[in-house]
């Protein structure tokens, strides 16, 4: 019966993954019109706590609804902003759901003594949790992927040509984390290319080369959180009898483990923030 469980939970957890890498690695190709539209206002966002996102029209804050009014205001385009916004609502309500499944296995873990008897139920509740809050974090992202990409292509309306060209951002999950890339319309470039074009612009190159280094700090988090989820794994599931010294682990791992990732979260989201900062201020300023 036993196996029969792993083997399921396996199952769904490869299913995940197979799914995480086409969400995110699905590439479109975009064409930019110059020119056009230039009096309508330029759509940026932020993200905020939660998944909830802040949308701004020249600078003022303003309501997904008033977003989805203008953007459909481009007749000769068909914008789907409106349900992607609804996609990533129900992917942030079940992505919550997962999260309070983890949260009352992580409270259990510290109100109850750990034992051979149920370390593995424990073990498994947290695991489908993080299956739950996993697919919501799916849609999610795949939400935001499309909604990024409308607002880039109503942007791009306002780009007037000129020596420079309109770049973007699109957010990649990679094996040590996600990646942000930057592209020249449809073109992904190199770091050493977005170097290149930033020089023209000082402030927006200060920001990305701070980019960078965040990168650099993300990535040794996820290396770090990685290794503590195989540690979780073996301790509460790979021993088929359990000494006190390998529960006594279990406790502060899983604490420092929840706590990178949520650090690890905050400091990915303020590095894609400061991505769009850069590109807005190197294409439209």
């Amino acid at each position: 019966m036993e196996n029969n469980f792993v083997k399921f939970f396996l199952t769904v957890f490869l299913t995940l993954c197979i799914s995480i890498s086409s969400a995110q690695n699905t590439q479109e190709s975009r064409t930019y019109f110059p020119g056009n539209y230039s009096t309508q206002p330029i759509i940026t966002f932020k993200e905020g706590f939660l998944n909830q996102t802040t949308y701004y029209l020249d600078g003022q804050k303003s309501s997904p609804a008033e977003v989805a009014a203008l953007i459909n205001s481009v007749q000769s385009e068909e914008f789907r902003f409106s349900a992607y916004q609804r996609k990533k609502n129900w992917g942030t309500a079940i992505n919550l759901t997962g999260l309070a499944v983890s949260i009352g296995s992580v409270a259990y873990l510290f109100t109850n003594e750990i034992t051979p008897a149920n370390v593995r139920p424990w073990f498994w509740v947290t695991f489908g949790g993080g299956v739950v809050q996993g697919t919501g974090s799916i849609l999610i992202r795949d939400a935001d992927r499309r909604i990024r990409r409308s607002i880039n292509d109503f942007n791009a309306y306002h780009y007037s040509g000129g020596a420079d060209a309109f770049l973007s951002m699109d957010v990649m999950d990679g094996f040590l984390g996600p990646k942000i890339n930057i592209s020249e319309g449809p073109m992904q470039l190199e770091t050493d290319q977005v170097l290149t074009r930033f020089q023209s612009n000082p402030e927006a190159l200060q920001l990305y080369e701070q980019v960078l280094r965040r990168e650099k700090v993300s990535t040794v988090a996820n290396v770090v959180n990685s290794a503590l989820g195989i540690g979780i794994f073996f301790l509460a599931v790979g021993f088929e009898s359990q000494s006190s010294s390998q529960n006594d682990l279990l406790i502060p791992l899983t604490f420092t483990g929840v706590g990178l990732n949520i650090f690890s979260r905050f400091y990915e989201r303020k590095t894609r923030n400061l991505t769009r900062e850069a590109l807005y201020k190197y294409n439209y300023q």
